[in-house]
């Protein structure tokens, strides 16, 4: 069979499979499409907004920064025991948080793009206030959308494609910001109107992103197969489930391999500064982007063809491997850094950052995959010692997320103490009231660019040495994965 047919026969198993329908393929791709856009949106450019549009300098950055991450930490645990509570009628919580959070989703990530006319101190509260409503209806939904895609199927093969397809949607979403906010700012002279070319494409992405984000809420209804922690497990949080959780390895190393990876995305918080400031061309961002987008969808069609004969396991070191070579071979442009140099070769260095971006989305679908796989680890393991299969997809889900907003801290801080120590100098008022943007030292573009290309390397070389030591993956999945299929089919014979 050729490549053409390789790619059609895996597009006709996740349309045709037995486990969902096309209908609910397309609406949890939907769904994620839109969370993707306005995460991405916030994420990439609100804090280069503070400081370009807004004046706000590096210190009150990293306090509005670790205020609003750790006021997060209480919305996991609370969403987690949500998520895992009985049905009571017809709408499960877990879909009633999704009809729920789209639309203070959208608004609060539109209005963290408005320079409000309060004052410095004013402003930052405005920054705080609406990064707290952000994260929280942002976490909400997340893990309302995660725990949902783990009770689609408990089919490994159709998980697989199920997170693929839905990763092309996420990837879409991701990039579309990338692409339109350079080109907004690159249409819109002068520092004074420059804060529309932030705010436009932001109210740009709202309307298609509330209606995409509600798509999952009409099409997708959980499949729950397996009837788990009925008897003696009464609520969803109790000692035993935060007894399976700890001994979850598989769980461990995703959290453990997350960690290190806030190194790289710190990487992608510092790309805009890297196309505006030091090659002093954002326009060329858009256009790598496309490139990197690109083989990222190519990288990610492989998923399920390769990954019938590649474990996830082995295909994410490859992934983060290959990443950490490209991100080694841009760090060489260190020696002998001049301002001229580095602008000259500017569109090297760009398809290089482009082609390091081939596995990411594969990335994400893998982890997801991953994260899936710890789930059946995580029943399985709990049978096998306790005779009591424990499943509990929410606060899985919560102890994935709580690890994850401890990784936003610290990237939070990396990022900001690293713009802080190379010197970046914000925006402020004149005499006259008008914002000006300085220019930049040499020493200040050089200390980005070694930042960027040093977090690159060890943010994509770290986890990859991670996963490498985990154990969960060939003839011992295999195994686990088979014993599990026939406990549950001996259960649903006892019960029928």
């Amino acid at each position: 069979m050729n490549a053409f047919g390789k790619i059609k026969k895996t597009l006709d198993g996740i349309s045709g499979n037995q486990s969902f329908t096309l209908k609910e393929q397309l609406g949890y791709a939907a769904g994620i499409f839109g969370n993707a856009m306005g995460q991405d949106c916030v994420g990439t450019f609100s804090d280069k907004f503070g400081r370009d549009c807004m004046g706000i300098d590096g210190k009150p950055l990293v306090w509005v920064g670790n205020a609003s991450t750790a006021a997060g930490f209480a919305i996991p645990p609370v969403a987690g025991v949500l998520l895992d509570m009985p049905v009571k009628g017809k709408i499960s919580m877990t879909k009633r948080l999704i009809g729920l959070m789209p639309i203070p989703f959208a608004l609060s990530s539109m209005l963290l793009f408005v320079v409000p006319p309060f004052g410095r101190t004013g402003m930052i509260l405005w920054a705080l206030i609406l990064t707290v409503i952000f994260n929280t209806v942002d976490t909400f939904y997340d893990m309302s959308l995660l725990t949902l895609s783990l009770r689609m199927t408990n089919n490994p093969d159709d998980r697989k494609n199920f997170y693929t397809f839905s990763s092309f949607a996420s990837s879409l979403g991701s990039m579309l910001p990338g692409w339109v906010v350079p080109i907004f700012l690159k249409a819109i002279r002068g520092a004074a109107e420059e804060k529309w070319g932030y705010f436009f494409p932001a109210l740009l992405f709202c309307i298609p992103g509330v209606a995409s984000m509600y798509a999952p809420f009409f099409t997708l209804r959980e499949k729950t197969s397996l009837k788990v922690n009925e008897k003696k497990h009464k609520t969803p949080l109790n000692r035993e489930t935060l007894g399976a959780i700890i001994r979850n390895k598989p769980l461990a190393v995703i959290v453990l391999a997350c960690f290190f990876e806030t190194f790289r995305q710190v990487t992608y918080k510092l790309l805009p500064y890297v196309y505006d400031n030091v090659f002093d061309d954002y326009a060329m961002k858009p256009v790598i982007d496309a490139v990197s987008g690109t083989l990222s969808y190519l990288g990610l069609a492989a998923v399920p063809v390769i990954g019938k004969k590649i474990q996830s396991r082995n295909l994410l070191i490859a992934g983060y491997g290959y990443s950490a070579l490209l991100y080694g071979i841009i760090s060489l442009f260190n020696i002998g850094f001049s301002v001229s140099k580095i602008r000259g070769l500017r569109w090297l260095i760009g398809i290089l950052i482009g082609l390091s971006g081939m596995p990411n989305s594969a990335i994400g679908t893998l982890r997801s995959v991953r994260i899936a796989d710890s789930a059946d680890y995580m029943e399985w393991r709990s049978y096998k010692e306790k005779g009591v299969p424990i499943r509990s997809d929410g606060i899985l889900c919560a102890v994935s997320n709580i690890s994850n907003k401890i990784n936003a801290l610290i990237k939070i801080n990396l990022y900001n103490i690293s713009l802080n120590k190379v010197g970046y100098q914000s925006a402020f008022a004149d005499a006259a009231g008008k914002t000006v943007r300085p220019v930049q030292s040499e020493r200040t573009l050089k200390g980005i660019f070694f930042v960027f290309t040093l977090f690159g390397l060890l943010g994509n070389l770290l986890p990859a040495l991670v996963f490498a030591s985990d154990g969960f993956t060939g003839k011992k999945r295999e195994k686990i994965l088979d014993e599990l299929r026939e406990r549950r089919a001996v259960q649903t014979e006892n019960i029928g």
